[in-house]
């Protein structure tokens, strides 16, 4: 396949996007990513092993692809919200596989952008990749034909509905558990809506503050790591390996239906007549539902395309 594929993210789901991609012989693959390699990726990132620890997450994946496989994949090591159109603009899609809400909106907005001030000579598809426990879903986004991501906003779970809530006295004056530690630096000492959890600097002071409070409070810490942290603070719930083989098999079948033509789109309207919205549940079964996600007439982002 003769395109020019980005992947965001090198993680469980960048992972299994990236073998396929190898497997489908696409011609230009590149991989970005900012976190290094920690013991507790091991057991769904099969591109690491324990000689990769603390190493860069998208330089070794690439690394694991040329030698096992001898195809060349660019890798990019750092944020991707500081890179410039110029560098989104040599892509005919973009994959994400990302964890966080924030650069996949930046990454919508940047396709939307670029299609904008090319007139449309550049479309760049985003296809999306996400989950959640047994849950999961690929969104594709076509700027112009199909619904962006900021449209689709709203069907994002609410992660704190479930959540227990503890006393905040408890929380202050006697924590028991690790979780009430990193509840109090990020309500009371450090407030998290003012960091950003993708810098390692501003999850650097976090997790020193959750440590000396734990200690502070003789807690035991041998499970308190920068992953444990994120996952209480997002409320993360543990990922499933077949679950990101799933997502990542769809993400890469929307690539190869749109590579080769096979979406429908209404030639008097432009707009799409296939469907572009996956959800998967795996929590009882496996269940998989495909439907056409209807563009927001007053988007912020697309609206005015």
């Amino acid at each position: 396949m003769e395109c020019n594929v980005l992947i965001l993210g090198a993680g469980g789901l960048g992972c299994e996007i990236l073998k396929n991609l190898v497997m489908l012989n696409v011609s230009h693959i590149h991989i970005i990513d900012m976190d290094t390699i920690e013991l507790t990726n091991l057991n769904r990132q099969f591109l690491f092993n324990d000689n990769d620890i603390g190493k860069p997450k998208s330089l070794v994946a690439s690394e694991y692809i040329e030698r096992e496989f001898n195809v060349p994949v660019q890798h990019f090591v750092g944020d991707l919200t500081h890179l410039d159109e110029e560098f989104y603009k040599q892509f005919d899609f973009i994959i994400s596989g990302l964890d966080s809400i924030q650069p996949r909106r930046f990454i919508n907005e940047m396709i939307i952008r670029i299609a904008k001030a090319t007139s449309f000579q550049k479309c760049i598809t985003l296809i999306d990749g996400g989950m959640e426990g047994l849950k999961g879903h690929i969104k594709t986004i076509i700027p112009g034909i199909t619904a962006c991501w900021e449209c689709s906003l709203s069907t994002l779970p609410n992660k704190d509905a479930s959540q227990d809530m503890v006393p905040m006295c408890t929380i202050v004056n006697n924590p028991r558990n690790l979780q009430h530690v990193i509840e109090y630096v990020i309500n009371v000492m450090v407030p998290v809506d003012k960091l950003n959890l993708d810098d390692s600097r501003d999850t650097k002071l976090l997790f020193d503050e959750c440590m000396k409070r734990a200690q502070n409070f003789s807690i035991d810490t041998t499970e308190l790591t920068v992953s444990y942290m994120l996952g209480i603070i997002k409320r993360i719930i543990p990922s499933v390996s077949t679950m990101n083989a799933m997502v990542a098999a769809g993400c890469c079948n929307e690539l190869v239906k749109i590579y080769h033509d096979l979406i429908v789109i209404d030639e008097k309207t432009g707009s799409l007549k296939s469907n572009n919205f996956t959800v998967i549940n795996g929590s009882s079964g496996c269940y998989s539902y495909s439907f056409q996600f209807e563009r927001l007439p007053d988007c912020t982002v697309c609206s005015d395309l």
